[in-house]
């Protein structure tokens, strides 16, 4: 076992049980005393009870998440991942895993769940410090699903056969001092008489469960944590992350671990429809979000977001143990997928687990909340009394009105958190977009303001310059279109085509054709916008991003600075420099030269050219194997959304307020009350009159 690099002498003895309790006590330290509170009434007011221990099952656990039935794989396979990660820190399995037809108690006890939530949460990093890979972690409990699927269906098998042996139970029922016992006691005695029912079969499950191969392949893991020994100094550890057990992730083999993109596909769609949830908001709010028209686009979006893993995935594929070992998901590809295009596409189970740390019942029109005596359970003790407030209560935003006072907004968790939709922002767009742009930095929910949209204002450069130039905090530039013709379809296909150079790559990939042709491509832009006819603006913070058909993110580089060009006759191009016009060829036309990794539309907003062969202005794809590709695209839809924190909007409003105040002054000519004595002066200027008068001075 694991062990700490110090003096034997100085090390004790604990098993398993030990060591995890004493994870979970440091774990519940990270709680502040209403959040501590909360958790013990939420988890107790939701739990079962066998033999005076409390425990949660899955219906309890999705019931009290308010995850609807329309996601029930989702809710399986999160289920699942809870159920492993109760075990930290000892990972490596050892006993049956997880049978979702079990009636047994499950491992969701009070200790572990304290664990569970810290680890979802970010705060076990006060515990096991920054250097801990809880994506590792993360990726290993979702891969464990497939494995507790199997033996569930095993299980099911077994039980259904054993149940035919059993005798009937009796439907008399005799009296006794517990029939007035509260419900407690009642489900009590409901389940000692189906564990007196099971068992005689019990025992066998278990033992050929044991017998099984273990899914990190190692034989040691047959073995039981319980009779397990870990020799350390828990009580002068200043870091977790010291002790070996930890550090080793307990000797998983992770190379030999897979993921099915199907159970990553079911996980995106959850993560999609609870991305705009708040902590302390009900799921319930949200229950659009999982039923039709909404939930298709969720999918839709899962479905992108898992090729970006798994680019020849379909959902049709069949999952078992071999498809599952050849086309699984291996963790090195995990880890550079997340990292490199989705980096905060797992923050929403934060989000979700902070649900047991608030208590509606603590809201500030209720009465003080009743203390809990835990003496079966860990962190015993009533809650510490403080005030009670909300996460975002603040006093709101103030900004200049157009009589230039200052007025009071709604605060922000009063607010919309999502804009009215448009053909291409939505919920889902937001939520895809939220997996790479770090909602700390750009306010998304909450802080979008639609600038321009081509199907309303017209695909011109000049309706796009008048509305998006006055914004001076970061845009969103979002183009859907669909693959064209190599050929093209008509004479205007084939006059852009003869603008641009010869095709010498091919198309991104072949599910472009499995997706109806269709492309969504975009970029994020942080410093205004501006005419650039021979030069380029923008900074390094700029960046590329795919959405359709998978995703993908496209980092700016040091390398040169040809972020962005904005021309009236040569387009928009990210990437390159402005296309060269050259009046005696090509009729005048502009002749584009496209960079290594570049965007590039014409300025009809007509068509459009994503190119990725090398990495120069822009950082090629890391996350294909193929890496050279050029996506020649017409255009059916272009946006530019504005988006920026409170204190960007508030001086965004404060800059178009002076605007529209000096738009009015000037518009005031203010005259003198005599008209002879105006007219004079406005003749004196040259503005009016003077008919006979010639030009240069008097001799």
């Amino acid at each position: 076992m694991g062990q700490l690099n110090s003096n034997e002498a100085n090390l004790t003895k604990f098993t398993a049980q030990e060591v995890s309790s004493r994870f979970a006590n440091k774990c519940g330290q990270q709680f502040n005393g209403i959040e501590l509170w909360a958790f013990k009434d939420v988890f107790r007011r939701n739990a079962k009870v066998v033999d005076s221990k409390y425990y949660w099952t899955l219906e309890s656990f999705i019931g009290f998440l308010e995850i609807p039935d329309s996601v029930s794989e989702s809710s399986r396979i999160l289920y699942s991942m809870v159920h492993y990660l109760c075990l930290f820190p000892f990972i490596r399995p050892r006993d049956m895993p997880i049978a979702f037809s079990q009636t047994m108690p499950t491992t969701l006890t009070f200790e572990n769940m304290v664990k569970v939530v810290v680890l979802f949460t970010g705060r076990y990093k006060k515990i096991l410090t920054g250097d801990y890979d809880f994506m590792k972690l993360l990726f290993c409990s979702i891969a464990q699903y497939e494995h507790a699927m199997r033996i569930d269906t095993e299980h099911r098998e077994k039980v259904a056969s054993a149940t035919d042996e059993l005798p009937a139970e009796k439907e008399t029922h005799e009296p006794s001092s517990s029939d007035n016992a509260p419900e407690v006691d009642e489900k009590t005695g409901f389940w000692d008489k189906k564990f007196a029912q099971f068992d005689k079969f019990t025992d066998n499950l278990l033992k050929s469960d044991k017998e099984k191969r273990p899914l990190d392949g190692s034989s040691a893991s047959i073995n039981s944590a319980d009779d397990e020994i870990l020799a350390a100094n828990l009580d002068e550890i200043d870091s977790w992350f010291d002790l070996d057990l930890i550090k080793s992730y307990d000797g998983i083999n992770i190379d030999e671990l897979k993921v099915s993109p199907t159970s990553l596909y079911h996980l995106f769609i959850l993560l999609m429809a609870i991305a705009p949830l708040q902590a302390q908001e009900s799921l319930s709010t949200y229950v659009a979000h999982f039923e039709e028209p909404m939930l298709s686009k969720y999918k839709r979006i899962a479905k992108t977001m898992t090729r970006s893993f798994s680019p020849q995935w379909t959902l049709k594929d069949c999952q078992d143990a071999e498809y599952l070992q050849t086309h699984g998901i291996s963790y090195s590809r995990f880890f550079n997928v997340v990292k490199s295009v989705m980096p905060f596409a797992f923050d929403g189970f934060g989000v979700l687990f902070e649900h047991f740390l608030f208590n509606r019942r603590t809201a500030p029109d209720t009465p003080k909340p009743p203390s809990i005596h835990d003496e079966n359970e860990i962190l015993a003790g009533p809650p510490v009394n403080h005030p009670y407030t909300f996460m975002n209560d603040h006093d709101g935003l103030e900004e200049l009105d157009e009589f230039g006072e200052e007025r009071k907004e709604l605060p922000a968790h009063l607010r919309p958190r999502l804009p009215e939709p448009t053909k291409l922002m939505n919920a889902g767009m937001i939520g895809q977009l939220a997996t790479f742009m770090n909602t700390n930095s750009f306010q998304l929910y909450g802080g979008l303001r639609k600038l321009y949209a081509g199907s309303e204002a017209g695909f011109s450069m000049g309706s796009f310059e008048q509305k998006v130039f006055k914004w001076n905090a970061p845009t969103i530039i979002l183009i859907q279109g669909y693959m064209m013709d190599p050929n093209g379809r008509g004479a205007r296909d084939r006059a852009f085509l003869d603008q641009i150079p010869p095709v010498r790559y091919s198309n991104s990939c072949a599910m472009v054709k499995q997706h109806n042709g269709e492309l969504v491509f975009g970029a994020v832009i942080n410093t205004p916008w501006k005419n650039s006819n021979k030069t380029c603006f923008g900074d390094n913070s700029t960046a590329l991003f795919q959405l359709e058909p998978l995703q993908d993110v496209f980092k700016a580089r040091s390398y040169n600075e040809n972020y962005v060009y904005f021309s009236k006759t040569l387009g928009i191009g990210f990437g390159n420099l402005p296309p060269k016009q050259n009046t005696h060829q090509n009729n005048g036309l502009p002749q584009y030269a496209f960079g290594d990794v570049s965007l590039t539309l014409e300025p009809s907003f007509e068509y459009g050219v994503f190119r990725n062969v090398g990495s120069e202005t822009f950082q090629s794809s890391q996350i294909r194997n193929s890496a050279d590709f050029e996506d020649r695209f017409a255009i059916t839809e272009l946006e530019v959304w504005g988006v920026g924190a409170d204190d960007v909007l508030r001086e965004q409003a404060k800059l178009w307020a002076w605007e529209e105040n000096e738009a009015m002054r000037r518009k005031n000519v203010n005259l003198s009350k005599d008209i002879e004595e105006s007219r004079a002066l406005l003749e004196l200027a040259g503005l009016v009159g003077g008919g006979n008068r010639s030009g240069g001075s008097a001799a």
